[in-house]
């Protein structure tokens, strides 16, 4: 086998691994593509084939918190507290929740998808959107999506208490 059949392969794989495909970044309740809430720092960039960075602590507005966005799936914006995955944010059109709610669709859309399990909240800065939030895991985990002119403009999963930050991490 030459050395261009060795690149080909090699592109194929990794255009094909898990971490590489757009599609495999499903936004749900617990995680996003094959990142799960409750995962460890090293654990998230092993999966990735990366290495995230970590926010200088004298950097970080809580000493224990900090994001991250993998190269691998721009438009995510990982979370971490003491090192802990515990919340995805979605910050490009593009990534779908579970049930097919992105950035950009209507409210009515979310709305059909999660029907009564919806709490609808005003948002702080305007109180003319909303925010909806969708429990599970007997509330262990949260979908939280931010509204503006009858469109989604935020999304949020991951552990109940992070999702109903709306901010990042938050000084203490």
């Amino acid at each position: 086998m030459g050395w261009r059949s060795v690149l080909v392969g090699a592109a194929m794989a990794l255009a094909l691994s898990p971490a590489a495909r757009a599609g495999d970044w499903t936004v749900r309740f617990d995680g996003a593509g094959p990142l799960k809430i409750g995962m460890g720092f090293d654990t998230v960039n092993k999966i990735l084939g990366e290495k995230l960075a970590r926010t200088p602590k004298e950097l970080r507005s809580a000493p224990n918190c900090f994001q991250a966005e993998p190269a691998r799936q721009p438009g995510l914006l990982l979370m971490f507290i003491d090192d802990v995955l515990k919340r995805v944010d979605v910050m490009e059109e593009g990534i779908a929740s579970e049930r097919g709610i992105a950035l950009g669709d209507a409210v009515a859309k979310v709305e059909r998808s999660y029907g009564e399990a919806i709490v609808r909240a005003q948002q702080l800065r305007d109180p003319s959107e909303q925010t909806l939030t969708v429990m599970a895991g007997g509330g262990q985990y949260a979908l939280r999506f931010e509204t503006g002119k009858g469109k989604v403009t935020g999304m949020y999963a991951g552990e109940w208490q992070q999702v109903l930050h709306t901010e990042g991490c938050l000084s203490k």
